[in-house]
């Protein structure tokens, strides 16, 4: 009995210890990650490119990165240019309004993405100048043909979400009520990618995601079904309507 006792809290201390190491190794990698961030900083060069203004990364303009930095400010004028021809007024104007910073490569940052706010950027040591801006991460990722068959509107998909944030305010009640529908109906629990699987949609995630991959549907493709305009309509009829609100009736 004795024995039993003592080898049980020889177990529970132990997993104490395991409990303490893991947490206290999270919290060193955590420190050397703010660290990393806090180190990394620049003084961007200003562009405007098809009307947006974007903070550019000196080193993709000079040195040895120069090459791989025109092309990719080149790809992201070509995606500026299609939203400009898709878009229409006035939500074109406003959608101008979001900014964009492009880097050759953020050290921890990996994805593209939008940031709203700058309390998470500076608890994680990331330049707070970053706040409200679209943040192309790796420029490199722009030219890759895996991004472009799987995103070919990553940047209207970021833009969205300045929009949707800066324009439109993140409880808009109509997105959230018809992401609620959504989610609600299960319909979204098993579609069809651009691979060819069935997974559950991304839009599911929450409303912003719902919001930026209708926005993709909506003007050009998605990765997810529905793909395109005519499939979100048949798919999601009350998303469809909300959509025409926000982006206007006019057709393709």
């Amino acid at each position: 009995m004795i024995y039993s006792k003592l080898l049980r809290g020889l177990a529970i201390a132990g997993l104490v210890l395991v409990f303490c190491q893991t947490q206290s190794a999270e919290a060193a990698r955590n420190r050397k990650d703010v660290k990393s961030a806090k180190a990394h900083r620049f003084e961007p060069v200003l562009k405007k490119i098809e009307g947006w203004t974007v903070h550019v990364d000196p080193a993709l303009l000079k040195g040895e990165h120069a090459e791989e930095g025109g092309e990719a400010l080149r790809m992201l004028a070509d995606h500026l240019n299609r939203i400009a021809i898709l878009v229409p007024e006035p939500q074109l104007t406003d959608l101008r309004k979001m900014e964009i910073w492009i880097e050759r490569h953020h050290p921890l940052l990996g994805a593209m993405q939008y940031h709203p706010a700058v309390g998470w950027l500076r608890a994680r040591g990331h330049d707070p100048r970053l706040a409200k801006m679209v943040h192309i991460t790796r420029a490199a990722q722009l030219l890759e043909r895996e991004q472009l068959l799987k995103h070919p509107a990553v940047i209207l998909h970021e833009l969205a979400h300045a929009y949707h944030d800066q324009i439109l305010g993140f409880k808009h009640p109509e997105i959230v009520d018809a992401y609620k529908s959504a989610k609600e109906s299960g319909t979204y629990e098993k579609v069809l990618l651009y691979t060819g699987r069935q997974v559950r949609h991304y839009g599911m995630n929450n409303e912003k995601e719902y919001f930026a991959e209708g926005t993709e549907a909506w003007f050009y493709r998605n990765d997810f079904y529905p793909f395109v305009r005519a499939e979100l309509k048949e798919h999601d009829p009350k998303f469809h309507s909300v959509l025409e609100k926000i982006w206007g009736a006019k057709e393709r």
